[in-house]
Formats: structure tokens, C-alpha cells, sequence
């Protein structure tokens, strides 16, 4: 067995997800800490939270690794009572290091795109673009019986919008916010778009083009990508011969379903 360093996740990352794919608008890559350190614990999750960042604390980890960059936007100031504050100090002060794979990973084969369209029993799946996928489901299901399904899949009640066909066959999907792809969905021939966030007039223009909409959640939507992230580095780090250990925290940051 050898030891794993911070460069090391780094290059097992962009080998997966290349970071020169991710869009300019975005933060990927080592966003804390310093790539020469060992790693013998590594925690993944979708979000740096305050809470997950005292359990990697607690499980002594010395690397996190996030889908949603904990800094997206430049920093004026850092307080501690902040929740951005609060989990930067911890970092620091805990000498860990923070990775981020956001729309690299989205995109990248097995990613986040995949990951959920494999979730939802996709068969035939392809590319519409960098982040929508297209799949054929197993038997023809009503709108009810396919929000119930996907519901139970993504283990929350997604909202289901527009008007359409009476069967759904072809079903368009994407983690997290990428509404605007509802129309290449239906345009692709896609009868149902699950998707974590779609804004109201992107919903009227999906009804208007015949297309179901299943508003799923972006947690619930994207977290079966990092979860797919945590297996690969389960498997890779194992042929590798890296002595560390990966935990996945998978706890949604607030309550899956509204509270009512």
C-alpha cells in the first residue's frame, strides 16, 4: 500500500472529469489546501456545509471533495459566523484541503447526467447535449405512474407540471439547474424532462411543446452523481494501492420534502 497525496485525488479527478471541460463561469480544482499533503481519510458530499465539514473533522479527514464549489464567488470577507466563514475556518484550521468537480463532473461520462438517467432505469441512453440525457424507459407509464416512480427513486416527491401525452416512454434528464434545456428535450422526442430546478416560464414553454415536467430537487437530482464519484474512488484508489479510507455523506442539508 502507498500514500495518497492531495496532487494525487487531483490527477484521479481530472483523469475522471477533466477540469479544462468545466465552464469559465465555474470553480473547480483544489480550492483549499495545498496539493503536497498525505491523505488517509477522505470524506465526499454534494455541499461543504458547516455539518459536513465537522464530520470530516470528526472522521479525521485530511481531504474533502464537493460537487458545488464552496467558493464560487470572489470573497470580500470572511466571517466566522457565517456559514461560508464557519466552514473555511474549520478547513483551515483543521489543515484540511477542499476539491471541487462541479461542471466537469456534470458532464463527464458516468457523471452527474448519467449518473441520474441510470437512476431512472434509462435504456438506449444518449447525448442531447453536455448535460441532458435521453433514455427509453422499461414500459410505457401514465405522468402519475412515472412521477410516483421517479419519486421513489430520488427518495422525495418531485412536483409534476405541463400537458402531454397520456403515456411517457422517452424521458429527457438532468441534475440540478438546467430547466432551459426544455426545449432541446422535446425537441430530442422526449415525452417527460426530470430535472432538480426549471423556472415558471420554462415550465409554460414545456407545456406548450407537449412535455411533461418533474421539478425533482437539486440535491436530489445531483446527488446520485457524487455518490457515483465516492464507488469510482472506491474502486480506483484500490487498484491505485492508496492506504486511505473515503466516507460519503449523503445527508440532504435541509428537509427532502416541503415543510408543511
Amino acid at each position: 500500500m502507498s500514500l495518497m497525496t492531495v496532487r494525487d485525488a487531483l490527477d484521479w479527478l481530472n483523469a475522471a472529469a477533466p477540469f479544462d471541460t468545466a465552464e469559465d463561469f465555474d470553480n473547480v480544482g483544489l480550492l483549499i489546501g495545498d496539493e503536497r499533503l498525505p491523505v488517509q481519510n477522505v470524506v465526499f458530499g454534494l455541499d461543504a456545509t458547516p455539518a459536513l465539514v465537522r464530520e470530516a473533522v470528526r472522521l479525521h479527514a485530511q481531504l474533502i471533495v464537493t460537487h458545488h464549489p464552496l467558493l464560487f464567488h470572489p470573497l470580500r470577507h470572511i466571517h466566522y459566523a457565517d456559514p461560508i466563514g464557519q466552514a473555511v475556518s474549520e478547513i483551515v484550521e483543521n489543515r484540511m484541503s477542499l476539491i471541487a468537480a462541479h461542471t466537469n463532473w456534470d458532464k463527464a461520462e458516468g457523471g452527474v447526467s448519467d449518473s441520474l438517467a441510470s437512476l431512472l432505469e434509462l435504456k438506449e441512453i444518449r447525448r442531447a447535449d453536455d448535460y441532458l440525457r435521453i433514455g427509453r424507459l422499461p414500459s410505457p407509464m401514465s405522468p402519475e405512474a412515472f412521477c410516483a416512480f421517479a419519486g421513489e427513486k430520488l427518495g422525495l416527491s418531485p412536483r409534476l407540471y405541463g400537458r402531454g401525452e397520456d403515456q411517457i416512454t422517452w424521458v429527457a434528464a438532468a441534475g440540478g439547474a438546467y430547466g432551459e434545456a426544455e426545449a432541446a428535450a422535446a425537441l430530442a422526442g422526449a415525452q417527460a424532462f426530470v430535472v432538480g430546478e426549471i423556472h415558471h416560464h420554462e415550465i409554460i414553454d414545456a407545456a406548450a411543446r407537449g412535455l411533461w415536467v418533474l421539478d425533482s430537487g437539486h440535491h436530489a437530482t445531483e446527488q446520485p452523481g457524487i455518490a457515483a464519484l465516492y464507488q469510482r474512488f472506491l474502486r480506483d484508489a484500490s487498484q491505485a494501492g492508496w492506504a486511505v479510507q473515503a466516507r460519503l455523506i449523503d445527508t440532504a442539508p435541509f428537509p427532502k420534502e416541503p415543510v408543511r
